[in-house]
């Protein structure tokens, strides 16, 4: 197993990669998506790409900008999309995205990307080609004091892309034949208005999941800890479903009928898509989890802990879920580490077929040192076959990493005759590191092409 590492263009400030295999919320995250559809896809893949926020400097108490170090008027700096030749691990193409770049999403054929920014506006363009991206101003609804701000988009549509805006309380609509927004549908129908219902601000949609038929589409939206239910032919609400507790992230399966969703708590609320009511909420990862994978083949449910520094894997065949092996997998520091503090998994990609699960986590102690990691899980037997020690850059430490949704990411891609890679995002290092899985730990790598970094 091999492991290189691509340095990111220019970054003076969080990287994000939330390997699109694709990172969200007000903070930055990490994104990278193999090419075509999301992982885990045991078709041939051919690009990654990787979103950066490059900086925003600040007036300092000193007078001057940090972190450019340059005399006023500080200037926020546009982000950047980068695309990965995953044939060569090498940077293909760079484009300018807007300030603060906080999710991507591709279209389900693979041929277009989204990022949503943070300063309103979603960059869109040609996955295949260099160009730069076309803007999309996000609209304002709300009578005054909530600039559109994007937290996520998604969708497994081939015509339309959604956005959810959790500064405004809705979920936006992007023709993807004009790129143009085509409706914005307020995800609390309770605040009235005329002609339209002005939504929520306070409801704070911060994930989406679709169904694979591209029927319905839910909201998770964090203020209220309330999902909503929409229609995707006419953009109607077709119900506001309570939970208990703050929800952080949803997927559906893959029969077109269960929603999951993970909230802060850790519990995993089963939502039917037939009567979009919860059937159960009794299965939990745990206080603390944060992101949640569910994977096609073995119909089961990744959920990473960071608090709880495990992973718990549910076989989701059963209402409820049930976990399997009857208990979490923890994740320990790999051996050798260089910091001394405990390990923080936050993301987890499976290979295409279905025979590993690559876990991406980090430690930070006391003295400013942070290691990163990606630990193998045996989806079998649950346990971990192998933790792999990530090279750090020498790039000088990035900023705002510790408030970054996703400090480290990791995707996946490969299959066919390309073999599996997997790509692990990392902020502080402001590089994104790549382990080939089918390269043996001793003697000659059989993918020389690797060592290019």
């Amino acid at each position: 197993m091999r492991v290189s590492q691509w340095q990111a263009v220019r970054i003076v400030a969080a990287m994000v990669l939330f390997v699109i295999c694709i990172a969200c919320g007000d903070t930055y995250r990490p994104v990278a998506q193999p090419i075509p559809g999301p992982s885990p896809n045991p078709s041939a893949l051919h690009f990654v790409y990787a979103i950066s926020t490059n900086g925003n400097d600040s007036l300092s108490s000193s007078g001057t900008c940090l972190p450019s170090g340059t005399p006023p008027p500080c200037v926020a700096d546009p982000g950047s999309f980068s695309r990965i030749d995953v044939s060569g691990d090498s940077v293909s193409s760079a484009v300018i995205t807007g300030v603060f770049p906080v999710h991507a999403a591709l279209t389900p054929s693979g041929t277009q990307y989204y990022v949503a920014s943070n300063d309103g506006t979603i960059s869109a363009g040609t996955a295949t080609s260099g160009a730069q991206a076309t803007t999309i101003n996000l609209p304002q609804l709300c009578a005054s004091g909530c600039a559109p701000a994007p937290s996520f988009v998604h969708s497994t549509e081939s015509g339309k892309m959604y956005v959810a805006d959790a500064a405004n309380g809705t979920v936006s609509v992007i023709n993807t034949s004009s790129n143009v927004v085509v409706q914005s549908i307020p995800v609390d129908p309770a605040f009235a208005g005329n002609p339209l219902p002005l939504p929520d601000p306070n409801s704070q949609p911060i994930a989406l999941a679709e169904l694979p038929n591209g029927s319905k589409i839910y909201a998770a939206n964090q203020g209220t800890n309330k999902i909503t239910s929409i229609n995707t032919v006419d953009g109607s609400i077709a119900a506001v479903i309570p939970i208990a507790g703050s929800p952080v992230w949803a997927v559906t399966g893959g029969d077109n009928i269960h929603v999951y969703v993970l909230t802060s708590n850790g519990t995993i609320s089963v939502i039917s898509s037939l009567s979009d009511a919860v059937t159960s909420a009794s299965a939990s990862a745990g206080a603390g989890a944060n992101f949640m994978l569910y994977d096609k083949g073995s119909n089961s449910l990744y959920v990473t802990n960071p608090v709880a520094d495990s992973v718990s894997i549910f076989d989701v065949s059963t209402d409820p879920p049930v976990l399997r092996s009857g208990a979490a997998v923890g994740i320990a520091p790999v051996a050798g580490s260089g910091c001394t503090s405990a390990v923080h998994p936050t993301s987890v990609t499976v290979l295409g077929d279905g025979t590993r699960a690559y876990v991406a986590a980090y430690q930070a102690d006391a003295n400013g040192n942070v290691c990163t990691q990606a630990s193998v899980i045996d989806p079998g037997t649950t346990t971990v076959s192998k933790t792999i020690a990530l090279p750090q850059s020498s790039n000088a430490a990035q900023t705002a990493c510790p408030s970054a949704r996703f400090r480290v990411f990791v995707a996946s891609s490969g299959g066919a005759d390309a073999p599996f890679k997997v790509y692990v995002s990392q902020c502080d290092a402001g590089s994104v590191s790549v382990i080939d899985t089918s390269a043996s730990n001793v003697g000659p790598d059989p993918h020389p092409a690797r060592s290019r970094y």
